[in-house]
């Protein structure tokens, strides 16, 4: 990775480097009427394993071609974050009622998280549906 360089311009810092890329601006409007807006829009990405990092607002952008053990190390890390509860019949995420089913991965595989390297299941997760991954898993546990 190319070393950053800070310069002075008219008594601001800047960070220059022909590996930073431009961070993108990036809106969603969500059913319930909520904008979500990601990205800063300046000259601050650059590149981390799996994808683009912005330097300033940390806005991370996801390679369109990941390796599977990138994707399994950030699957695991953000599964931390997930936290399922179920009182009364009813699934709560990280605390929050949520409608249907609050965990989709099967408790079975759950113990698979702490494994370093991504179990065989995992890449088929990537490309597959929930209702075809769900039947790969049956045909996978019946055979």
């Amino acid at each position: 990775m190319a070393k950053l360089r800070v310069t002075g311009r008219r008594g601001s810092t800047v960070v220059s480097s022909k590996k930073l890329m431009c961070c993108p601006r990036i809106v969603f409007h969500l059913d319930s009427g909520e904008v979500v807006k990601r990205g800063c829009g300046m000259r601050g990405l650059f590149p981390m394993e799996g994808g683009w990092r912005c330097f300033y607002c940390g806005h991370y952008l996801y390679d369109p071609t990941p390796q599977p053990e990138s994707m399994w190390f950030h699957f695991r890390w953000a599964r931390e974050f997930w936290r399922v509860q179920n009182d009364r019949g009813r699934d709560f995420v990280n605390g929050m009622p949520v409608a249907g089913r609050g965990d989709t991965l099967p408790v079975r595989l759950v113990r698979d998280l702490a494994e370093k390297d991504p179990p065989e299941w995992f890449h088929q997760f990537l490309v597959m549906e929930e209702k075809e991954f769900t039947q790969y898993l049956d045909q996978s546990a019946g055979g």
